[in-house]
């Protein structure tokens, strides 16, 4: 028992982090179904709040959004003509009846579509479930990748640091996506991704160095031995 411990002891904190990925994976799955219906209303009002919500409409909706340009003064006019049944040319058209008249983040129940059937808000839910599967994924391959490198020839020091920093960008990598996934019916898509690569990137980069170590590593050790 005491050589198994010896022997994992310089990648022990690597594996620490590791099993600290899949918990926060396990957990953060359990938040999603749980607070399902809390998380979407989050996004509803992000969506909604702000200068954004123009940008976003036209997003999504183009027509909409050219209904939104309309000032109050043009549709007051629109209205007082339908009342008094004048039309005159040169007055400011009414908008168009083909162009959708719900708003675009309703609840359920109030006769509109709900924020589950809007794609933004279903893109920001996907992006916030691969928060989990990215942090179940590289929790394991933290684990995986300290223990090859237990067995290997690389010293301590290396083991250490490297298992450590693997297990920084496994964390690091999924809470990008899940703070991507919230940021994205503010930003929209394109703005929010570019809005965590400062964060991704480092995170992807230190698994990378951890995979391409225990590869050479493990290489030097088989040519080695021949």
């Amino acid at each position: 028992m005491k050589q198994v411990i010896e022997i994992i002891k310089p990648v022990r904190y690597g594996i620490l982090l590791g099993l600290l990925g899949l918990l926060f994976g396990i957990g953060w799955a359990f938040y999603l179904v749980l607070g399902h219906e809390s998380m979407h209303e989050t996004l509803e009002r992000s969506a909604s709040g702000g200068g954004e919500e123009h940008s976003l409409i036209r997003l999504l909706e183009p027509e909409s959004a050219q209904a939104h340009t309309h000032t109050p003064r043009q549709k007051e006019a629109g209205h007082m003509h339908e009342e008094e049944g004048e039309h005159h040319e040169g007055t400011v058209p009414e908008i168009s009846t083909n162009a959708p008249s719900l708003p675009l983040f309703s609840k359920e129940g109030e006769g509109g579509s709900s924020g589950h059937d809007n794609p933004i808000i279903e893109l920001s839910h996907e992006r916030l479930t691969r928060g989990h599967i990215h942090s179940m994924g590289l929790g394991l391959a933290t684990i995986i990748i300290s223990l090859v490198l237990t067995f290997t020839s690389a010293p301590d020091k290396v083991k250490t640091t490297v298992s450590i920093l693997t297990g920084i960008g496994g964390i690091i990598y999924p809470l990008a996506w899940i703070i991507m996934g919230y940021r994205t019916p503010a930003l929209g898509p394109d703005g929010a991704d570019i809005s965590v690569r400062f964060i991704a990137g480092p995170g992807i980069a230190l698994v990378a160095l951890g995979i391409f170590t225990a590869i050479a590593y493990l290489l030097r050790d088989i040519f080695s031995e021949k």
